[in-house]
């Protein structure tokens, strides 16, 4: 039975045969409210211990043994889980040298001592059950304080990490949405990627000028995966559509040796923009906040379009007249001029696109995107005017020029001339590239220049009739 002693519920048990012995047991026990449970059979006593262990056993040193079975070779006595006091009288104390291996709580003899010795056991258990008591509570403190110090540090490190992700996230969009002001988002974008240790590949999607098609940069990098030209079968107007992301995946799923991650890059369609794919390998970027870094690219973007929208440097744009009126009154000047002239000739890439009638070139997109990036890199000194779909002339200060110069050679090479085309795997030569001169100032002296490029192109086309026509004869010949 179990009963409260000092907040202590304590459970006894008796086991011996001698009922009277027993009753002066159960009599001072009572004393303190504690109604002990007794027992006569060691058998019984074993079998009621592995159900439900008792805070206090009594045992008569007569009942060490009873067969077979052995009061020393029960389990709970082996683990010493169980708490035990040996009795004995004058009569039986020869018994109690088969204690002397074990290790009892104490020992009960009996005389006329015999309730204070019971008391005494009492207080020494509880004090014993309260420090267990005590420690377990100690324990459980301990072990709740472990686990929030380690999910502390845990969430602390998560947070450093997180941090330093996030430092690199913003320092990256930064860095694209700046120099994107110069150049294509899309060539800054894979730059960076380039240069990105933990990315171990990358590839990217984004739609061609009508829509109808999922197109890759055609450019050769170290880690990146050109990816197939993908119809879709239908115009994407609003955006890459959930269909078309799904091919875009499976391509790139099959192109990754490790399945690629997909960021959606927006700029104010209801669809993504752009499809990047990063392939990894560490096992930190696990848990890289990609979510982060596809809504930061996309608030890059949209800044980068709105920036475009703005009108950039709109005083540097001389009208055509004007511009030549420039030329002519530059050369009356008799003082060493202060300004330089500097053609660009877009001739070689408007007879790919006019020869090219079956390969749509998108001529509205092309200006547009052309001179966006480019008033993004001009200096605000230099002044430039359009003659038609021909030429970009460019007045620069003389201090300017090789600076300015060294800029447009630059950015000719790297504008994406392919993302124009209707069918961009058609292989694109270097021969479509503007060409840059320096020229005299002098409107006439313009004139003669821009009226001999047509005239060796027209001499050029000739040539390769000429040559196709001769070879087509030797073959008849033969």
């Amino acid at each position: 039975m179990q009963t409260t002693l000092q907040g202590i519920e304590l459970s006894v048990a008796i086991l011996m045969d001698d009922l009277v012995s027993a009753k002066e047991i159960a009599s001072a026990l009572r004393q303190s409210n504690i109604f002990a449970h007794h027992y006569q059979n060691l058998e019984e006593f074993w079998g009621a211990c592995s159900l439900e262990l008792p805070d206090l056993a009594i045992i008569d040193v007569t009942k060490m043994s009873q067969g077979s079975v052995q009061f020393k070779t029960h389990p709970k006595v082996v683990d010493r889980s169980l708490a035990y006091a040996f009795y004995s009288k004058d009569s039986t104390k020869v018994l109690l040298p088969s204690t002397f291996n074990l290790a009892p709580v104490g020992y009960l003899h009996q005389d006329v001592s015999l309730n204070a010795q019971i008391m005494n056991i009492l207080a020494r258990r509880v004090e014993t059950l309260k420090l267990a008591r005590e420690k377990k509570d100690l324990e459980v403190r301990l072990q709740r304080m472990q686990a929030r110090s380690q999910r502390i540090i845990a969430e602390r490190s998560e947070a450093e990490e997180f941090r330093a992700h996030f430092d690199f996230i913003r320092n990256l969009c930064a860095e694209i949405e700046t120099e994107s002001t110069r150049q294509d988002f899309t060539r800054c974008l894979m730059e960076k990627m380039e240069g990105w240790e933990a990315a171990h590949g990358y590839g990217l999607f984004e739609l061609n000028q009508n829509g109808q098609k999922l197109i890759s940069p055609e450019i050769s990098k170290r880690k990146h995966h050109p990816f197939p030209s993908l119809w879709l079968g239908q115009a994407n107007t609003q955006g890459i559509e959930e269909f078309a992301q799904d091919m875009a995946t499976q391509v790139a799923n099959d192109l990754f040796d490790v399945a690629p991650v997909m960021i959606r890059i927006y700029s104010g369609s209801n669809n993504p923009d752009m499809l990047l794919y990063i392939s990894f390998t560490e096992e930190r970027m696990v848990n890289f906040p990609w979510d982060v870094l596809e809504s930061m690219l996309s608030s890059s973007l949209r800044r980068l379009k709105l920036y475009q929208q703005l009108p950039q440097y709109a005083n540097q744009f001389l009208p055509m007249w004007e511009a030549m009126d420039n030329m002519d009154r530059m050369q009356k000047e008799t003082k060493d001029e202060d300004m330089r002239i500097i053609a660009l000739s877009l001739i070689p890439l408007t007879n790919i696109a006019k020869k090219r009638a079956h390969n749509k070139f998108f001529w509205s997109s092309f200006f547009n995107d052309f001179f966006l990036q480019l008033s993004g890199r001009l200096q605000k000194t230099t002044k430039l005017s359009l003659f038609g779909p021909w030429h970009v002339v460019f007045f620069v200060p003389r201090e300017n020029v090789e600076t300015e110069t060294l800029m447009l050679q630059s950015f000719i090479k790297q504008f994406s001339y392919w993302k124009f085309f209707e069918d961009n795997s058609q292989v694109l030569s270097e021969d479509m590239y503007p060409i840059l001169k320096l020229i005299p100032a002098s409107s006439a002296h313009y004139l003669r220049i821009f009226e001999r490029e047509f005239g060796e192109l027209a001499v050029a086309e000739e040539g390769k009739r000429l040559m196709t026509n001769e070879r087509g004869a030797k073959r008849l010949s033969i």
